[in-house]
């Protein structure tokens, strides 16, 4: 049984490095990826939680008191005044999206060029890639992504049900990453599909946003096996649960875009027009 906080946050796939313990907010690691911050936490020292955005997982924490007890403990928290700084903190978060993405340039991005779009542009302020994430056609958070890879979301920003979206058409397919959509769009465009590519950023929040898109197929990672999920990756996992037809690459920790890298688009339009073949026989 775990002991301490950050052995807490490990038994949901969280790594925390620096513990901040300020009773804020904090994004920190994920084993699954462990050069994104798709975790975050909060703790006072003495009482904490812990939350993976990639699987949804909740994990609370409270010190061991055993050798403690004349300490006096702090007072709990207040619930209500807890959830209106959080909804404070969405609102600003929201706000900075909105304002970064009306101050970015539509540019190409040394990431793009990398992933294999190099005549891809996209919204580039300063050095940062954004990825706007939507509810509803609202902006209420973004992904950054810099040249090396690293992707940091807004702290504070509503991420549950946010995506974007490339392209329109009758095909929807849900994925992860940006460069994810980028390559699954090109495939589509290539075998004369129309289609709309939806990026929800994370295997939980696909299923998040698959419970509104009935009609949606879903092109997930194929992530290495891990024990929370009964030995299936994350992507797999997430994909199962929303009851729509799935694809993935075949070699684990590998996503679409690395098999459009490694394979060429060809064999990325096979297994989509596979995909698509499935939906074809359910009908």
């Amino acid at each position: 049984m775990p002991h301490s906080f950050q052995e807490t946050a490990a038994s949901i796939g969280c790594i925390i490095g620096n513990l901040h313990e300020d009773d804020r907010i904090h994004r920190c690691a994920t084993e699954t990826h462990p050069r994104k911050k798709n975790g975050a936490y909060r703790s006072d020292g003495i009482r904490g939680w812990i939350r993976n955005w990639e699987t949804f997982e909740l994990a609370t924490w409270h010190e061991e008191r055993t050798e403690r007890r004349a300490v006096p403990l702090k007072p709990l928290p207040d619930l209500a005044k807890r959830r209106a700084e959080e909804a404070a903190a969405a609102r600003y978060a929201a706000e900075t999206a909105q304002h970064m993405v009306k101050s970015a340039a539509w540019a190409t991005h040394p990431y793009l060029v990398r992933k294999g779009f190099p005549k891809a542009i996209g919204l580039v302020l300063e050095d940062m890639l954004l990825v706007p994430g939507r509810i509803d056609g609202e902006i209420t958070t973004l992904q950054k992504i810099y040249e090396d890879g690293r992707k940091l979301s807004l702290t504070g920003g509503r991420m549950s049900g946010a995506s974007f979206s490339i392209g329109d058409g009758p095909v929807e397919i849900l994925c992860e990453g940006y460069a994810t959509g980028l390559s699954i769009k090109a495939a589509l465009t290539g075998i004369c599909v129309r289609a709309r590519v939806t990026c929800c950023f994370s295997a939980a929040n696909v299923a998040e946003v698959a419970s509104k898109r009935r009609r949606a197929m879903i092109f997930t990672d194929n992530d290495k096996p891990i024990s929370q999920f009964a030995g299936l990756g994350t992507g797999e996992y997430f994909a199962r649960r929303t009851g729509l037809l799935w694809t993935m690459p075949p070699q684990v920790g590998t996503d679409a875009n690395d098999l459009h890298l490694s394979s060429g688009l060809p064999a990325l339009q096979g297994l989509l027009l596979d995909l698509m073949q499935r939906r074809q026989c359910a009908a």
